[in-house]
């Protein structure tokens, strides 16, 4: 593999015609690559300066104030123009989308998860040191690491979406094409660009999901398109050529000498082809069905005999947290507090102490014991909204473990024994 930049700066170039152009970039067959409007960004100047750093061990914050001043009208934010005004740049806590977007080349650089960590955090501390911030650019990188080194689609899901944004872990693209606007934080745009690679066909059609959700969709490319080259292991050479044409010399030749250090520093053949250990999933057999031996952090779907079973208030105000995803996705009743709805079991948390919620849960064991044509996913009850600790329900639950069509979280499972 070669360009690897590349993959960053032709999702930006891609999008940057689109950006802020909802009503243009909808119809994901409308889209084209490179239109008329397309031109590199701040996105790729960044994310090349933040390589130049790592190739020839220069002050990261340094690099990236000099390189931001060569092209001061490549679209930066406004608190990005007031600190490349400045004489001696400081931090100022953003948690914008601009750490996620030019952190790529910690990811191909990286040999470790720690060292990926630490690289991503360095590019993105300059400007973007909130806890936020961070977050964009370690996750976006790890996703990028993870991948170079063979692991697939779920491994991703699971290791970072679930992980670093699981307000997204249950979405899928569709959920929220039509609603999405314009977002420029890590929040509101690193989770929407996983989901974006991991629907995605290819490289080609991972840019179009990105661009197609309209708001800032050159910074939505850049983020996914490097997850895709890394997964797939193809660009087209057409866009590329395009791309590179763009470019400033200074940008040419920290592609090329960044290919070199990768080649160099990785046997390269070995480094496209390990694959991470992978993480161990202990299952169970139930009613001719398997079932994961402790439940999921995220429930995406539930097979027909399956139950979700969440922490909910005596009213039935299934607002947030598992409450929510339970209306949405598993048939829990507005207005119902208390039992089996659809294929969720609502356990009141919110009404006093923990003396409070046993009875509940002990009405629950016993229900489950009666149907066992059902198999129950537990979730961590009381543990989100409601201000307990793991260790203050997972007692509560003591009686379940026996029951082999009962399925706790593994701390609740640890923490009893």
């Amino acid at each position: 593999m070669k360009n690897l930049l590349m993959s960053a700066a032709v999702g930006d170039i891609a999008g940057s015609a689109y950006e802020g152009r909802a009503h243009r970039t909808k119809d994901y067959n409308k889209v084209k690559m490179f239109s008329s409007r397309a031109h590199f960004t701040d996105d790729t100047v960044c994310t090349f300066a933040c390589a130049e750093a790592f190739i020839d061990g220069l002050d990261m914050s340094a690099n990236l104030w000099k390189c931001s001043n060569e092209h001061r009208h490549a679209g930066f934010g406004h608190r990005y123009k007031e600190w490349m005004a400045c004489h001696n740049p400081q931090p100022y806590g953003s948690f914008g989308n601009g750490s996620a977007m030019r952190c790529s080349s910690a990811g191909w650089l990286a040999k470790t998860e720690e060292e990926c960590v630490k690289m991503a955090t360095e590019t993105a501390m300059p400007t973007h040191n909130h806890p936020e911030g961070i977050k964009g650019a370690v996750a976006t990188a790890l996703s990028i690491f993870y991948l170079k080194n063979g692991c697939d689609k779920e491994f991703i899901r699971s290791a970072v979406l679930e992980k670093y944004y699981p307000q997204w872990a249950t979405q899928k693209y569709g959920d929220f094409h039509d609603e999405y606007t314009f977002n420029s934080t890590c929040p509101g745009s690193v989770g929407p660009a996983i989901i974006c690679f991991l629907e995605s066909k290819d490289y080609v059609d991972c840019l179009r999901l990105a661009i197609s959700l309209g708001g800032d969709a050159d910074t939505l490319a850049a983020i996914s398109g490097p997850m895709a080259y890394a997964h797939y292991r193809e660009m087209p050479d057409s866009l590329v050529y395009k791309a590179l044409k763009t470019l400033p010399d200074w940008m040419v030749s920290v592609n090329e000498r960044f290919d070199k250090l990768c080649a160099d520093k990785f046997d390269t053949n070995k480094m496209f082809n390990a694959k991470l250990k992978p993480r161990q999933v202990t299952l169970r057999e139930y009613n001719g069905e398997v079932r994961p031996e402790f439940t999921p952090n995220v429930v995406r779907s539930l097979k027909a005999d399956e139950v979700f079973v969440f922490g909910s208030n005596l009213h039935g105000h299934h607002a947030g947290g598992a409450a929510r995803v339970a209306v949405m996705k598993f048939g829990a009743i507005w207005g119902q507090g208390v039992g089996l709805q659809g294929q969720s079991y609502a356990i009141p948390t919110m009404q006093g102490g923990v003396e409070t919620i046993k009875p509940y849960v002990d009405q629950f064991i016993d229900f489950a014991k009666e149907h066992t044509e059902l198999f129950f996913y537990v979730t961590r009850i009381g543990c989100g909204i409601a201000g307990f600790r793991d260790r203050d329900i997972a007692p509560l639950f003591k009686d379940a473990m026996s029951i082999s069509n009962v399925c706790l979280p593994k701390s609740f499972a640890e923490i009893i024994g």
